[in-house]
């Protein structure tokens, strides 16, 4: 293990203050059930859905017009509706009327139906089957739009459009085995900037935001668009990527670095950071050293970047 300076300083050792991992909050039964079956591919969708279609068609005509099965329909029609959207949701729930009043009749699905009805009875339950149906595709489809835009919200940091801690660390595994695959190794990078509190008492809350924006899009240029970027909280980012060694990922970090303090620079509120970069091949242990390794450019009089081989 071996620690070098991005920039002329010597090295100090420093507390070293570990990352916060929070644990996340345990989830219902059905919140797990539609967490899973919303990143189900089309394929399994689709076997799923076309086992549970098949099961209801076989029970229903083995039941007969006397007992109603129109509730249980909803679940394949709903779970067609999560999967594959609105659209195929309503065509399917169409056929699905048309199968059940072609199996059990016109009648009110709580009686007896093989005796005949009125027509404008068997239109008024043909109407209101319909309707019935097209309204839960249409919720369950509001539903999942909802779903799909609060899931996104919660891996993004509003004020940077930046990933937040979650996104962070779960990009960060998927990074992990791809870099193992490819043969790689993995840089990470813990960014805090210096006296920002400064510049929120100094300058108000809206110059330390445009300065954060301000960090965060410069971070962004500085990296690949698939390398992972966040921003963890308060003045504090991180990014990781797949480098090839180490020689490389240590001009990486100081590039980084650079590229920070000359937007900061341009900026309106001229502010500094410290950043800590390490190299290895787990994320939790190389983010646990790039920490350790920001606070020992912070000690050293800031503004630096300190790189840290593992």
């Amino acid at each position: 293990m071996s620690l070098r300076t991005c920039r002329r300083g010597v090295p100090m050792h420093s507390p070293y203050r570990p990352i916060q991992r929070h644990k996340p909050e345990p989830s219902t039964p059905l919140e797990s059930v539609l967490r899973r079956s919303a990143d189900l591919n089309a394929w399994t969708a689709a076997a799923w859905i076309t086992a549970v279609w098949a099961c209801l068609i076989v029970l229903d005509g083995v039941t007969g017009p006397h007992f109603s099965l129109n509730s249980l329909y909803l679940l394949p029609l709903c779970l067609t509706t999560w999967c594959f959207g609105r659209v195929a949701g309503l065509t399917e729930g169409l056929i699905t009327v048309v199968i059940t009043l072609y199996l059990n009749g016109f009648g009110d699905g709580l009686s007896a139906q093989a005796s005949s009805v009125p027509t404008t009875t068997a239109a008024w339950n043909a109407g209101m089957r319909t309707f019935s149906v097209v309204f839960i595709i249409l919720l369950v489809s509001a539903f999942r739009r909802t779903f799909d835009r609060e899931r996104a919200n919660a891996l993004v940091d509003p004020l940077t459009g930046l990933g937040n801690r979650r996104s962070f660390q779960r990009e960060c595994k998927r990074l992990e085995l791809s870099a193992l695959r490819d043969n790689r190794i993995l840089l990470c990078g813990i960014i805090d900037l210096d006296d920002f509190k400064a510049v929120n008492d100094q300058h108000g809350h809206a110059a330390g935001d445009e300065v954060l924006r301000v960090v965060a899009q410069a971070l962004i240029s500085a990296v690949r668009p698939y390398d992972v970027t966040a921003r963890l909280g308060g003045d504090e980012f991180a990014f990781c990527m797949a480098v090839r060694d180490e020689a490389s990922a240590e001009r990486k970090a100081g590039s980084i670095h650079r590229s920070l303090i000359a937007a900061m620079n341009a900026s309106e509120w001229r502010a500094t950071c410290s950043l800590g970069a390490a190299t290895g091949i787990s994320v939790e242990h190389i983010l646990d050293f790039a920490d350790k390794t920001m606070y020992m450019a912070k000690s050293t009089g800031k503004n630096s970047c300190r790189f840290l081989t593992t």
